[in-house]
């Protein structure tokens, strides 16, 4: 919801065109998810669709063109390209490279289109150019934190084989993704601070799919065995997965 209203803030600032003859205006809006086949990004894409539906009116109407950028940034810069083209009022984009943000924003400003980034966080320095746009999201840091908080509340306190560490597998998303940095940073953070031994015995990357995340557990109980005290996992779908493979 908060991502949807600010972006009809956007869109309601930047909006200049008269209402058609049947006093209907209709915004344009192109959503761009970095790829359909996540979990998560399913949900996500099918409450914007449904939230966009409850705030049409008699006179206002919205035309939400939703593409797959099937986690090639190659095709979404594609598709954002055929956005500005044909003039959207607003683009929200759920970026398959964070690191692209600035050209998007230049783009997109170039245009006079504004725009809304979601779930992956851009850099701080490109939060800080100019141009109207804004990114939505979950703060990764807490995400992290509650990952770490679930273990301490354990009664072992996360040393489930009383060895008086914490040998833990690490299944990362996109390592390039700063969520996906601070979760696998902040949730052993948590466990630190609170006085515990920490042992990673394995880490590798998922890229947030549930297959790759019940491969690498299964993997890693493989090669570690009853040394395994806690697998974590930096999204919902790989943690399923770990979840199968357990």
């Amino acid at each position: 919801a908060l991502v949807l209203v600010m972006a009809l803030a956007l869109v309601a600032c930047g909006a200049s065109e008269p209402a058609a003859a049947d006093g209907v205006k209709t915004y344009k809006v192109g959503v761009a998810i970095y790829q359909y086949n996540d979990n998560f990004m399913t949900l996500y894409r099918q409450e914007i669709e449904a939230y966009f539906k409850t705030l049409e009116t008699d006179t206002v109407k919205y035309n939400v063109t939703m593409v797959d950028s099937k986690n090639d940034m190659a095709e979404q810069t594609n598709q954002i390209d055929g956005f500005i083209a044909d003039n959207v009022d607003v683009m929200i984009l759920n970026l398959v490279q964070a690191s692209s943000a600035a050209s998007v924003i230049q783009k997109a400003d170039a245009a006079g289109i504004p725009v809304v980034f979601i779930n992956r966080e851009p850099a701080a320095e490109d939060m800080e150019l100019n141009g109207n746009f804004c990114y939505v999201g979950a703060d990764a840091r807490q995400s992290g934190t509650m990952q770490g908080n679930i273990v301490l509340a354990t009664e072992s306190k996360g040393d489930l084989n009383g060895n008086g560490k914490v040998d833990y597998v690490m299944i990362m998303g996109d390592p390039e993704n700063v969520d996906a940095q601070y979760r696998t940073e902040f949730s052993v953070k948590a466990l630190t601070d609170a006085g515990l031994t920490v042992n990673k015995l394995f880490e590798q990357r998922g890229d947030w799919d549930q297959t790759k995340g019940q491969e690498l557990a299964a993997t890693a109980l493989t090669q570690f065995g009853d040394e395994v005290d806690v697998i974590f996992c930096n999204n919902d779908g790989m943690a399923l997965g770990a979840y199968q493979a357990i």
